[in-house]
């Protein structure tokens, strides 16, 4: 039977941690660029509210993200400043679908910690995140 979460039955291996870490940056990273002069260009092509919807959704993700991450175990993230990538990708759409990838990553963990409700909203959130790059390369 899977349960929504038995973190005492699986610790987090700290190989584990970095994934979450990474995936709180892309996706505060993406939020930033969400407000960025060539975001609200692209937003605007597609109607007057799609910023304002793109930018809450973005922010609820933060947030819940951070509440997971600490309920976890992996630490607490809600004043962490980002850390930077690589480099920030030049285009919104190569954001989305490096945020998607990111999301994936981090399902196997929570299947591993017996998380399941965290495994499928890590999924979801990966499949809109997909879709919505797809969206904004039309």
């Amino acid at each position: 039977m899977e349960t929504d979460k038995s973190m005492s039955a699986n610790p987090l291996d700290e190989a584990d941690v970095e994934p979450w870490l990474r995936l709180y940056d892309h996706l505060a990273g993406t939020l930033e660029a969400s407000g960025s002069p060539e975001a609200l260009r692209t937003f605007r092509a597609f109607g007057p509210r799609r910023r304002a919807h793109a930018h809450g959704r973005l922010s609820r993700e933060c947030q819940r993200l951070a509440l997971e991450i600490e309920d976890i175990g992996v630490c607490p993230v809600g004043g962490r400043v980002p850390q930077p990538g690589p480099t920030r990708q030049a285009t919104l759409d190569t954001d989305y679908e490096i945020l998607a990838a990111a999301f994936e990553r981090c399902a196997p963990i929570a299947q591993k910690l017996g998380n399941v409700a965290l495994k499928r909203w890590l999924l979801g959130r990966a499949r809109m995140h997909r879709q919505h790059a797809l969206f904004l390369q039309t």
